[in-house]
């Protein structure tokens, strides 16, 4: 069943033609590389409250304390890599057939 959904999506995606295809993603495209959904327990909104650290109100008021928060969140992700997930969206985008991606990530 698995299979046939990947193909019926994958002749989508040729039928759709060139740029006829935005990828939509999340935290989950990039667990596979190691940087944990913030979310999730463990995660960076554990030990640290988006309310008062991931806005921009919080940051016009103590830059210093979100900066903290930003060096921890770069400690996650500065040695992860691309996955098959990210490897698959750059071939659907040199192929042409990817417009875009939308994604809240800040992983780049």
């Amino acid at each position: 069943m698995e299979h046939e959904v990947i193909e019926e999506l994958a002749a989508g995606i040729v039928e759709a033609g060139e740029g006829g295809t935005v990828a939509l993603t999340g935290a989950g495209i990039s667990t596979e590389s190691g940087i944990p959904d913030f979310r999730s327990p463990g995660g960076l909104w554990e030990q640290f409250d988006p309310m008062e650290y991931a806005t921009i109100d919080a940051f016009r008021k103590d830059p210093l304390k979100v900066w903290e928060m930003l060096r921890e969140m770069d400690k996650v992700i500065e040695g992860a890599t691309a996955n098959e997930g990210h490897r698959a969206l750059a071939r659907l985008e040199q192929r042409g057939l990817l417009a875009g991606i939308v994604t809240q990530n800040i992983d780049n």
